[in-house]
């Protein structure tokens, strides 16, 4: 068994920072996103915004669309599922 602290952890929440590096933009460009509504809707934790790594993920594959169209394919696909 591998101590804790060799264990290499996958992220699961990212900064705006990580997101816009991930997505290939700037942070500047990344928060205008996502005044505008062209990202995934972050999670607000204790003051934090963060966004889900998964949902960057999906957003990327869909061919990035629009939040409310994102938000409204996830909702269904989590109804179906």
């Amino acid at each position: 068994m591998k101590p804790l602290d060799s264990v290499t952890v996958e992220p699961i929440l990212v900064s705006a920072k990580i997101a816009a590096a991930a997505c290939g933009v700037s942070r500047s460009t990344w928060l205008g996103w996502d005044a505008a509504g062209f990202c995934p809707r972050p999670v607000r934790i204790v003051g934090r915004v963060l966004w889900v790594v998964d949902d960057l993920r999906r957003w990327a594959i869909a061919g990035c669309p629009g939040r409310e169209t994102f938000e409204a394919a996830k909702a269904m696909q989590e109804i179906v599922a």
